[in-house]
């Protein structure tokens, strides 16, 4: 049964103002293997609301969390962006945090370590490392030597590490504020899990991009919270905490890396440029957000009309990416097989199944090209530029691209 009455999952108030809402719509994740299979036939409300009290942008209406991150297809090792970004982050974090610690092996804690490639990168570094996921690939990540605990994490776990472990020197939590529907919960662990001296590093989209790029895809069921440097400060400020650096990272359509202190340690805040920024634009307050559902619904009329424009003309459109985001547009824009055949996608795990609500059939990169697409619409176009280079290279496809957001664009 869904519950209409809202409750701001940072600070428990009421008081909150409609952004956009989708309707109703599939989970993200809920791909199939059958076409008799019923898992994506189950819809639930998408909007996006903003608390007048405490700024933070969310989804409404949220369900369960074991139905959402049970069993996770993402995987974080199928991106070349990724593996950059990880090691990039492992070393920076050892040059930072590691090399001068008094501990000989200082003590990494990775929240929603996912796969356990990360924590790989860390613990190569020179870490040691735990990770902690709620999904099945934690499992699969302690199997292969990467030591994680499969659970939620919040103030339980964080007591528990600290019992059989100790207080880790740092602390890692990339996308993850945005995912958890106990955020007051999982903050209230952090707090418990960071020592005095400690720190502990956020990574998270930022709603800058979100509001600036129309990337309302980026909305899907698992993504609760949408950060802003202000909703975020306001969020730690509550459990002692404080961001006391923050830097921009090509992640995920452009996100924030926040180094958070205790509120008592020397390390003075240095992120008061970014709030100015947003307090200029108004991204904390409704009135920011007061054109974004009125460029959704244009973006979502464009892609339509291109779509069917390229049919009526006997070109042939296929899609490259099978991310959440991309199921989100596809079932908000109403796209199915009668305008997309196909969808193409490196992760194993998703090639042969279909996609949620609208039955696209996933298949692997090599099988998308020999079926000779004119177009390809990207649909991780956070990679646009990675999926390009991967099949002008790879398979000398010589088509055009179809990059989604802001609006369509065709790149040949």
């Amino acid at each position: 049964m869904i519950n209409h009455e809202f409750k701001c999952r940072a600070c428990n108030s009421q008081n909150h103002k409609m952004i956009l809402d989708m309707g109703e719509l599939p989970l993200a994740n809920a791909f199939v293997k059958e076409p008799t299979d019923q898992d994506d036939q189950f819809i639930w409300p998408l909007s996006l609301v903003m608390c007048q009290d405490c700024d933070l942008l969310q989804i409404k209406d949220e369900m369960p969390r074991e139905k959402l991150f049970s069993n996770y297809l993402w995987v974080t090792s199928t991106s070349s962006s990724a593996k950059k970004h990880a090691e990039w982050l492992s070393e920076h974090l050892w040059v930072e945090f590691g090399v001068n610690s008094h501990h000989e092996k200082p003590f990494l804690v990775e929240i929603a370590s996912n796969d356990g490639f990360f924590l790989e990168h860390y613990r190569d570094a020179g870490f040691d490392i735990l990770g902690v996921d709620p999904s099945n690939l934690a499992e699969e990540a302690d199997n292969r030597g990467l030591t994680s605990i499969r659970d939620f994490f919040g103030k339980k776990v964080a007591r528990h590490i600290i019992e059989t472990k100790r207080q880790p020197d740092v602390i890692v939590a990339r996308n993850v504020l945005g995912h958890s529907s106990e955020l007051q919960d999982l903050v209230e662990g952090m707090d418990e899990l960071l020592p005095p001296d400690g720190v502990m590093i956020l990574e998270m989209p930022y709603a800058f991009m979100l509001n600036y790029e129309t990337q309302y895809d980026t909305i899907f069921h698992e993504h609760l919270s949408y950060l802003t440097v202000g909703s975020t400060s306001n969020l730690l400020a509550r459990y002692g905490m404080k961001i006391v650096n923050a830097q921009f990272v090509d992640m995920n359509g452009g996100s924030i890396l926040c180094e958070v202190r205790r509120t008592e340690h020397p390390t003075p805040e240095n992120h008061h440029a970014l709030l100015s920024l947003e307090n200029l634009i108004h991204l904390n307050t409704p009135f920011g957000w007061r054109n974004f559902s009125a460029n959704t619904h244009r973006q979502r009329d464009e892609l339509v009309t291109m779509l069917q424009k390229l049919r009526a003309d006997k070109l042939s459109v296929l899609a490259y990416g099978a991310a959440a985001k991309f199921m989100t547009m596809l079932n908000y824009c109403g796209i199915d097989t009668t305008l997309l055949g196909a969808v193409g996608d490196a992760n194993p795990r998703k090639q042969g199944l279909l996609c949620p609500g609208v039955r696209i059939p996933v298949v692997a990169p090599s099988a998308l090209m020999e079926m000779n697409p004119d177009y390809v619409l990207i649909g991780a176009w956070n990679f646009k530029d990675e999926i390009i280079n991967y099949l002008r290279k790879e398979f000398g496809y010589a088509g055009k691209f179809i990059v989604p957001l802001p609006l369509p664009e065709i790149i040949d």
